[in-house]
């Protein structure tokens, strides 16, 4: 992710208000990668998480009018992006539960065979753990450490206070951990 302060940013967005698309190019091209990671965090699906951090760009252009200076664009920007996430989740989750109940469909979990297929099950595994945790859990999860937003960003991005997020955060870890089929070190 490129570097962007926040004077870099409210330029950004004076330039975007004015109609300036390569301004707004640039405000995209430094939050993609977050917006994404975000967006996978919150909803689980990484190929759905493109379409949604696409929405929520488009989203963002349209109401950059109603931004107000001194808004920090990041935690304003990422809270499109975890809402749009959000009513993605619930669709999804409206859906697969509709076609479970009409089907009975059941998906196999896959197997390693060799050490790169172990990693990508590992990986399975964690975002499996991810999503059995409660709504709120996944979100300040999501937030704090696959957006990396820091305490206050999340706070503004999540409608919560900012001591909400560390409690939340704390607690949401000990109930990842305990989500885990192996053990995590403390590093």
């Amino acid at each position: 992710m490129k570097s962007s302060t926040p004077a870099d940013d409210a330029e950004l967005i004076q330039r975007a208000q004015a109609g300036d698309r390569a301004a707004f190019g640039a405000i995209v091209q430094t939050y993609q990668a977050p917006a994404l990671r975000l967006a996978t965090a919150i909803c689980g699906d990484s190929a759905e998480a493109y379409d949604i951090v696409q929405e929520a760009f488009v989203k963002a252009f349209v109401a950059l009018p109603n931004i107000r200076s001194g808004d920090s664009l990041r935690p304003w920007l990422f809270r499109i992006v975890a809402n749009q996430a959000k009513n993605a989740r619930r669709s999804r989750w409206r859906r697969e539960t509709r076609l479970q109940r009409q089907f009975n469909l059941r998906v196999a979990e896959p197997t390693a065979v060799d050490d790169t297929v172990l990693s990508a099950v590992a990986a399975h595994e964690l975002a499996h753990a991810v999503e059995r945790l409660s709504r709120s859990d996944r979100d300040v999860i999501a937030c704090r450490y696959f957006a990396e937003l820091n305490e206050s960003e999340a706070a503004s991005v999540l409608g919560i206070a900012k001591g909400t997020v560390k409690s939340r955060t704390a607690r949401a870890l000990v109930r990842l951990r305990a989500e885990m089929p192996v053990q995590w070190s403390d590093q």
